[in-house]
This record gives C-alpha cells, structure tokens and sequence, in this order.
C-alpha cells in the first residue's frame, strides 16, 4: 500500500516557490493555520480544494498524494484539434518539471491558407514561420507573426500579435492589436490594449493603460503607473497630458524617433 505524503509534498512545493504559508493561504482563501494543520500532518485539504493544488503546483493528484509524478500517456490528451507537441517517454507525456526552457523545441509550420492553426507547446518552442492562429507555450517561445493570441510562461520573441501576450518573462514582438503582460521587461511595437510589465517598456503608442518600472513610448492613452515616463520624438508637446504624469518623473527623448510596426 502507498503512504500518503500529501503534507509533504504541499509543503516542499510551496518552499519550492519560496511562499510563505500566508501566500499559499491567500490563494486558497483559507486560513493559516489550515496550510500548517496540512503540512503538519494534523488534517487533509477539503475535497473541493484538491484540484485546486494540483492546478496551482502543476502537478497530478498522484503527485499530491504519493510523491509521484505518474503523467498523462497520449492517449489521454484531448481530441480537441489543437496542435500540440509534448515531450514523451514512452507513452508517459512528461511534466513541466522535466521541461528545459533553453532548450526549444524547433518547429516548421506547414503553410496552408484555409487551415487554421492553434497551437500548444509542453515546453519551449523555436517556430519557423507565421501561425495562423494561436499559441501557447509551457515556457519560452520564439516565431514569426502570430494571428491570435500568445500565452507563455517563459519569454515572448515574435512579431507582430492579432491578440493578446501574455508572458511570465519578457516579450520582445512587433505590434500588438491586444494588450500585454509581462513578468519582465517589454520591448515592442504599438500596443492597442494595456501594457503591465515587471520591468521596464519601450514601444510605440499605448492606446490603454501602462504599468512598468519606466515606461518609454510616444504616447499613453490611458492611465500610468511607474517610476518615471520617457516620451520619445520631435512632438513628445503634442501628445503631453499632464493628468497622466504629473505624479512621476517625466523626460523627453527628442533624438527617438524610431518607428515601430504599428502592425
């Protein structure tokens, strides 16, 4: 009979993320002494808050309860359409513990103008060509323009995006028709929707609202939050809005006058 090691493995995940018992409390909206009472072995998360755990560390309920990490096999993937590329062993599709996010995956999309293509990537990915469509990456990945949304929990490299980026590193990417979400730094072409980064943004116009370490573009159209805005170009006095940024370090850049891919 298998030991249950389900107060183990919360606690060795959550050190794992570097949360305290109060963070982990907080996404489970519970209390803190329910998060020690589990790691201490006193009591068993409520039925319903299983899932959750499992969706929130990434693992399998075997995982949770045993300590093994047993996978999906191919057979069990969804017949959903979607093109997807996983990491097998065996049949045994592998975890995102065992991904390498420096290693991609290279990847030639077939170019076919009546298919339309979204993709899924257990990994990270270098894809040669356009999608048609959307992707999503376990971790980084690099391509060509995109006719969807991206989705990664690694870096961003692609050109211009017909949706939405979302991004746990950086996003470098030519013009997006969405908004942005990056945990880094992003570098990019106009933006349509809002911009929120970790760290700092260069771009062209923002017709949304920004949020970043410093935020360097040509024009904001909505709401800023950061340390300090750079506007870039000649007619920097055109787009001025003192709403927007009397309450952060304001600089002109009239030398840039780069133009970005509005596309």
């Amino acid at each position: 009979m298998k030991t249950i090691k389900i107060q183990e493995v919360i606690k060795e995940k959550r050190l794992e993320r570097n949360l305290s018992q109060e963070a982990l409390a907080e996404a489970f909206d519970i209390s803190v002494q329910a998060v020690s009472k589990w790691e201490n072995g006193l009591s068993y998360p409520d039925i319903t808050v299983l899932p959750k755990i499992c969706d929130y560390f990434n693992i399998s309920m075997d995982a949770l309860f045993f300590g093994e990490e047993n996978g999906l096999t191919l057979t069990e993937l969804p017949d959903d359409g979607i093109y997807r590329v996983v990491q097998c062993v065996g049949k045994r599709v592998l975890g995102a513990e065992n991904w390498e996010e420096d290693r991609k995956i290279p990847l030639l999309i077939p170019t076919d103008p009546n298919t339309k293509i979204n993709m899924e990537i257990w990994g990270s990915a270098e894809i040669e060509g356009d999608i048609d469509g959307s992707v999503r990456a376990g971790k980084g990945v690099n391509c060509g323009n995109v006719d969807g949304s991206v989705e990664a929990g690694g870096g961003v490299n692609c050109g211009g995006v017909d949706g939405c980026v979302e991004a746990g590193g950086g996003v470098n990417c030519g013009g997006v028709d969405g908004s942005v979400h990056a945990g880094g730094s992003i570098n990019c072409g106009g933006v349509d929707g809002d911009v929120h980064a970790g760290g700092n943004v260069s771009c062209g116009d923002i017709k949304g609202n920004a949020t970043a370490d410093t935020i360097k573009c040509k024009k904001i159209g909505g709401d800023v939050n950061c340390a300090k805005v750079i506007i870039k170009g000649k007619d920097h006095k055109k787009y001025h809005n003192e709403n927007h940024y009397k309450e952060y370090d304001e600089e002109y850049d009239e030398d840039d006058d780069t133009e970005y891919d509005e596309n």
